[in-house]
């Protein structure tokens, strides 16, 4: 049966969801990131099944070849902001919109019971200078969302096919000085303490090296489902089909793919974002081997390849966009920007019952 959350539980969900944690010290390389706030333009009404994509919860921007139903690739007009960083430990300047601060949210029990929590923000004010004249669709803002923080650049931001999908270097764990060690029936298998296992993750394939003759131990299928960094025992999820131990072969290999954008992606470890897998050439064909989703960015290596948590499989191309926690569209909207002086104020209510 399902798991009651009671309302003390429900409090600290909400801290996490809504990155209510400006009080560490380290908040650069903390997750969850703090949010966003951003307009959108599009036609869009907020829906369960939403994801992010070409034609949903675009910001104004100024246009482009396509700007007929959104401006990806372009910067934004009219006056919409580019991010203000609240602390000097992080920089989200290349992303648009209002950075909040984890410190403001203001979480309280309400209802007549008190089961039910809600946070609350300080009411946000965009500003505008003008109205978007090379662009109609920018002129009207139709509603508002919460992203996490990211500092993509807008030449790659909802770019159709910026990114490219290929496999990465497989990594692989396990010598006979070193021993990778497990269990026939087991869910996991021990690293060696010598060996690091930090560039493991969630969503790895796992493949087992074992010496001629002697029955592979992990099947072909197989994928990473947790790491523990400190016993440094590794879990799948599937039972082990044979002993993996030095007289059988100690070495097993993880898989994954890695994704390499046209510009420095401007990401950062931690970093939350939406994939959408494309086929080359199309805005929303069929995925070509890679699954949309959300994902976290996992490690870097350099400033335009990276890897993701749950790792990525599959080749192909790729649309980076912003992900989407919380969205609204206006009840008497939209509102056209027309005027230098033009305002549309915003405020934050998220509530978990």
């Amino acid at each position: 049966m399902a798991l009651l959350v009671p309302a003390i539980g429900e409090i600290e969900s909400l801290r996490y969801l809504i990155g209510a944690n400006n009080h560490v010290p380290d908040l650069s390389t903390t997750n969850p990131r703090n949010l966003i706030l951003k307009l959108f333009s599009s036609d869009t009404t907020p829906a369960d099944t939403d994801v992010p994509s070409r034609t949903r919860y675009y910001e104004p921007y100024a246009g482009g070849p396509d700007a007929a139903s959104c401006g990806y690739g372009t910067a934004p007009v009219t006056g919409y902001p580019s991010v203000i960083n609240n602390r000097p430990d992080q920089d989200f300047s290349a992303n648009y919109g209002i950075l909040l601060n984890g410190s403001r949210w203001i979480i309280r029990r309400t209802g007549t019971s008190g089961t039910t929590v809600t946070a609350n923000y300080p009411e946000q004010t965009f500003t505008f200078t003008g109205d978007a004249a090379n662009n109609t669709n920018a002129d009207y803002i139709r509603g508002y969302y919460l992203a996490r923080a990211n500092n993509m650049p807008v030449d790659l931001l909802g770019v159709q096919n910026a990114a490219t999908v290929a496999i990465g270097t497989a990594i692989s764990k396990g010598t006979t000085g070193n021993p990778t060690i497990g269990i026939v029936g087991n869910r996991f298998f021990t690293i060696d303490s010598g060996v690091t296992v930090d560039d493991i993750t969630v969503g790895m394939a796992v493949t087992h090296n074992a010496i001629t003759g002697q029955t592979v131990g992990i099947a072909t299928t197989a994928q990473v489902v947790g790491v523990d960094r400190s016993t440094k025992q590794v879990f799948i999820d599937s039972p082990l089909l044979a002993n993996i131990q030095v007289a059988t072969g100690c070495t097993v290999t993880f898989n994954f793919s890695k994704i390499t954008t046209s510009v420095n992606c401007g990401l950062k470890t931690g970093d939350v974002i939406y994939i959408e897998g494309n086929q080359s050439g199309t805005t929303t064909g069929a995925n070509w081997g890679i699954t949309s989703s959300t994902y976290t960015v996992f490690g870097l290596n350099g400033n335009r390849e990276f890897f993701t948590t749950p790792s990525m499989h599959g080749t192909g191309t790729a649309t980076l966009l912003n992900s989407v926690f919380y969205a609204e569209r206006f009840t008497n909207g939209p509102y056209r920007i027309q005027n230098p002086g033009d305002e549309i104020k915003v405020t934050l209510n998220v509530t978990l019952e």
